[in-house]
């Protein structure tokens, strides 16, 4: 599984870069608010919501559960200082994506009954594929069978060896957008995984 998420430093608008995400087959946009202006978060979302109904692709948007429910988009993801994941499942209901960002098995442990859908740890290379291992035989270890997403300054060449450690997917943007075709190398790096 590949989940984009969109780059606020990039040449490309957050709707450009999400439609060029789908068009290479990724079908998880994940909108980085990031020091974005509130009106700027609402222009994106009215640009980005159609493409991903157009392709079936899901859209998650970081921090803020208030707009996730009022906007209806398909999830949150949550980082230190957002709001608790039993929180957001409250107020977001049983069907929303619910992700958060954790830097250790224990954390990931911890979430355990906490119904998210999913955890994001990174980033890559900072976290190496050798750790990226122990965390997820020590998550299996304890019982635990929440997907595990490695993030980061992640290229194709390292899509087989993170998907060997026995994570459930990646979440990366940068190589893709600084590729001379973008919805070329996504399409290669869905290949890829696809073959992992």
């Amino acid at each position: 599984m590949l989940q984009f998420i969109t780059d606020n430093k990039s040449k490309y608008s957050a709707a450009e870069q999400a439609q060029m995400a789908t068009e290479g087959g990724c079908r998880w946009i994940q909108l980085n608010i990031d020091e974005a202006d509130p009106d700027q978060i609402r222009t994106d979302l009215d640009e980005i919501t159609p493409v991903c109904k157009e392709t079936d692709s899901f859209l998650v948007i970081e921090h803020d559960v208030d707009l996730t429910d009022e906007l209806k988009i398909h999830g949150v993801h949550l980082k230190i200082g957002d709001k608790l994941p039993r929180e957001a499942r409250e107020a977001l209901g049983p069907h929303a994506v619910v992700g958060v960002t954790v830097s250790t098995a224990e954390e990931i442990i911890a979430l355990r009954s906490a119904d998210i859908d999913y955890v994001q740890i990174g980033p890559y290379p900072v976290v190496s594929t050798d750790t990226y291992g122990a965390i997820v035989a020590k998550v299996a270890d304890a019982g635990v069978k929440i997907p595990i997403v490695a993030f980061g300054d992640i290229t194709i060449e390292d899509l087989r060896p993170l998907m060997a450690t026995g994570i459930s997917g990646v979440a990366f943007s940068k190589s893709i957008l600084d590729a001379e075709d973008p919805v070329d190398y996504t399409r290669r790096c869905i290949a890829t995984l696809y073959n992992s």
